[in-house]
């Protein structure tokens, strides 16, 4: 297995970063691998679009590994275009978070609830760090990336407070907005996000409290959410959650769910706050660059 393949083999089985973190690498994977020295031009091209296609299958949630390879690959001809492509792309993905804070910046203030572990996330509240005086920090079981979330935070010089997922709905009332970011964003607005994250919209919905999510355009997808496709939700081993659990006993733990666009205040981007007409714009885009690459949105 040669250095490429091993960097894609760990973007199936990483569990520790965000879906942004994990998509900058995606392109930085396609930008190496377009760099490498081969023979056969076409020969290069053809296993560039194969890296780009196991790329944008390896996690069906995170919608923007697919949107990312589409819009890379679409109309290249040549690997010189692909590694020039794909350093614009990371040129400007640098700067998305900068620009998303500028969005979000007149709508967060005072104490706010986030859950999981979101890098789009952590550069928005320290962008916006002086307007707020306290983040509630969900734990996010079962592997707690929560209290990565918390750490970073206070370094940042915020203040912080790290519940159980339990009690979000006892420290809602206290908040006045809830923040989370996105590992997909389908067509209609459904939000697909590490599980938990649906209760804590709901929950916010019923005390009237907004619930923002902060993502880059690349993680809108022309998907429609299907309750039936739960592979698009990662069930992952059911001994992260209970080890030795009792024959008989069945554990399920699923690392994403699904939350409904009514339950979202706004979406705020890169390119500002979207209403839901707005996100199919981006969603039709990204699929016909899809499309392009042979893949099935």
């Amino acid at each position: 297995m040669n250095a490429i393949e091993q960097r894609v083999k760990k973007l199936y089985s990483d569990r520790e970063h965000g879906s942004r973190w994990l998509v900058r690498e995606a392109i930085c994977i396609m930008h190496d691998a377009a760099k490498e020295k081969v023979t056969e031009q076409q020969e290069h091209i053809y296993m560039l679009r194969e890296v780009a296609r196991e790329i944008a299958q390896a996690r069906p949630a995170m919608a923007a590994l697919s949107g990312a390879m589409g819009l890379l690959m679409v109309g290249r001809k040549t690997p010189a275009e692909i590694a020039a492509a794909a350093a614009r792309m990371l040129s400007d993905y640098d700067r998305m978070t900068t620009r998303i804070a500028q969005h979000a910046a007149p709508l967060l203030h005072g104490r706010l609830l986030t859950c999981s572990i979101s890098n789009t996330v952590l550069d928005v509240l320290r962008a916006c760090r002086q307007q707020i005086s306290e983040v509630v920090v969900m734990e996010g079981r079962p592997n707690f990336e929560g209290r990565e979330t918390a750490l970073i935070l206070q370094c940042a010089g915020l203040k912080i407070t790290l519940i159980t997922d339990a009690q979000a709905a006892l420290f809602l009332p206290r908040c006045q907005a809830v923040v989370v970011g996105a590992d997909s964003v389908l067509e209609d607005g459904t939000v697909l996000n590490k599980a938990g994250t649906a209760l804590v919209g709901w929950a916010a919905h019923g005390l009237q409290i907004p619930f923002y999510v902060l993502c880059e355009t690349l993680k809108i997808t022309p998907r429609h959410w299907n309750p039936d496709e739960e592979h698009w939700l990662e069930e992952k081993e059911p001994e992260e959650v209970w080890p030795d659990a009792p024959e008989g006993i069945a554990v399920r733990n699923f690392y994403f769910d699904a939350t409904p666009s009514h339950l979202v205040r706004h979406w705020i981007t890169e390119q500002g706050t979207l209403k839901r007409d707005e996100i199919g714009t981006y969603a039709r885009k990204i699929g016909e660059a899809m499309l392009a690459l042979q893949l099935a949105p």
